[in-house]
């Protein structure tokens, strides 16, 4: 008996994982993606700094593009190390790490297998193929601007003073065993659907109190004045990592908001560049 083959092909554990968000958040054609990316780091006016960390925004690239561009303008187009990228997961799933390549419409980032493979979190290939834009918006950047590096994919569900702890502690004992050059990019957007200025104000104040890279203050600050954020878990594990390495501040580069690009100040979503250094 023959039996029909499914148009469907099988992923296997190790497949590249699919774009879910090109021709939504992003350009789907390469070359206008291309001029996209080219655009936004030709306005970005900026020196390398080669930071241990930075926080990148992760929403439309109409709305956060330019700001991600400025985090990702200090690194070395040259980094041939390996970006740990920790996404909020906005599903809540626990803190997991993939081993996936990542493919985009401009080329596919590779996995840093063997420094995914000492992270000890558990892995999870599956839930990392599911639409996710914190992880997803961040690979175009990296497949355009650092063709040399790879990547560690790591989503983040709790993002409590506990969980950024397990990812810190996590990400630094791989790099021990390793003994990986890595940068951490920490997916995050600021406050969300309030007026722009108080947005800045919650955003930048909670910001404020990383400067030192003490994340017991800057969860003090979230707790008393309770900003929309999203993502300030990975932002603190990437303030823990950076510190291990070497890092003394955490700079806040830029601060924008939804309302730029919309022109509606009323409701909108904040964007912060920072880098750990």
């Amino acid at each position: 008996m023959i039996h029909k083959i499914s148009a469907e092909p099988r992923v296997s554990e190790k497949s590249a994982r699919l774009p879910t968000l090109a021709g939504i958040f992003y350009p789907s054609e390469a070359e206008g993606l291309k001029q996209t990316l080219a655009a936004f780091f030709d306005a970005t006016v900026t020196s390398v700094s080669n930071p241990k960390g930075i926080l990148v925004p992760h929403a439309g690239y109409i709305y956060s593009g330019p700001c991600a561009a400025v985090s990702y303008s200090r690194i070395s187009p040259d980094f041939d190390g390996t970006f740990v990228v920790i996404g909020t997961s906005h599903k809540g799933h626990p803190n997991s790490v993939s081993n996936l390549d990542w493919e985009t419409p401009i080329g596919t980032v590779p996995s840093d297998t063997e420094f995914a493979d000492a992270v000890p979190l558990p892995k999870n290939n599956d839930i990392f193929r599911e639409q996710e834009n914190s992880l997803e918006t961040q690979m175009p950047f990296i497949a355009y601007r650092f063709p040399k590096a790879k990547v560690c994919a790591i989503l983040m569900g709790d993002q409590s003073l506990k969980g950024a702890a397990e990812i810190s502690d996590a990400v630094i004992s791989a790099v021990s065993k390793t003994n990986r050059r890595i940068i951490v990019a920490a997916s995050g957007d600021g406050s969300h659907y309030v007026p722009a200025k108080k947005a800045e104000n919650d955003d930048l104040t909670c910001l404020a109190a990383l400067k030192n890279l003490d994340i017991n203050a800057f969860y003090d600050a979230l707790y008393a004045i309770q900003p929309s954020m999203c993502g300030y878990g990975c932002l603190a594990a990437t303030a823990e990592i950076g510190k291990a390495l070497g890092a003394k501040e955490a700079r806040v580069l830029t601060y924008t908001t939804s309302g730029d690009a919309s022109g509606d100040y009323s409701a909108v979503v904040g964007y912060a560049s920072v880098e750990v250094i």
